[in-house]
């Protein structure tokens, strides 16, 4: 397995994890093509963002598809409180002050990181 995890936050297992809300769109080839890396290499790359509290991840859709598809023993995530605290910033003050649901808003949410930080952690390709 090869992380990047600049921030260097506690990672964890998100395998039985689910994708969640209205952003359950996958294209199953680039699945099958992911997965077949993983069954060379393992995992590579950013851990997954997960929302803990509701078992849900934030990004990687394809990923966490194609890591059960490859039957990997763990898929490695970090919180997205977590990554708002490891950028000086509070997630729920943020959702409070703007009225973002943590589900719905993801878009909204993210913008609130710094860019080198969502790229790093496969944010920046996070829509509506």
């Amino acid at each position: 397995m090869k992380l990047t995890n600049p921030l260097n936050l506690k990672t964890f297992d998100a395998t039985d994890y689910t994708t969640g809300g209205n952003w359950e769109f996958y294209e199953q080839d680039h699945v099958d093509e992911i997965a077949d890396s993983m069954r060379r290499n393992g995992w590579q790359g950013a851990p997954l963002v997960v929302l803990p509290d509701y078992a849900v991840s934030y990004t990687g859709t394809h990923r966490l598809r194609a890591a059960r598809d490859a039957e990997l023993d763990e898929v490695p995530a970090v919180a997205l409180a977590d990554l708002f605290t490891a950028c000086g910033l509070d997630l729920t003050e943020i959702c409070n002050e703007h009225d973002l649901g943590l589900l719905s808003d993801r878009m909204e949410i993210v913008e609130h990181l710094p860019e080198d930080v969502r790229i790093a952690y496969t944010l920046n390709d996070i829509e509506g």
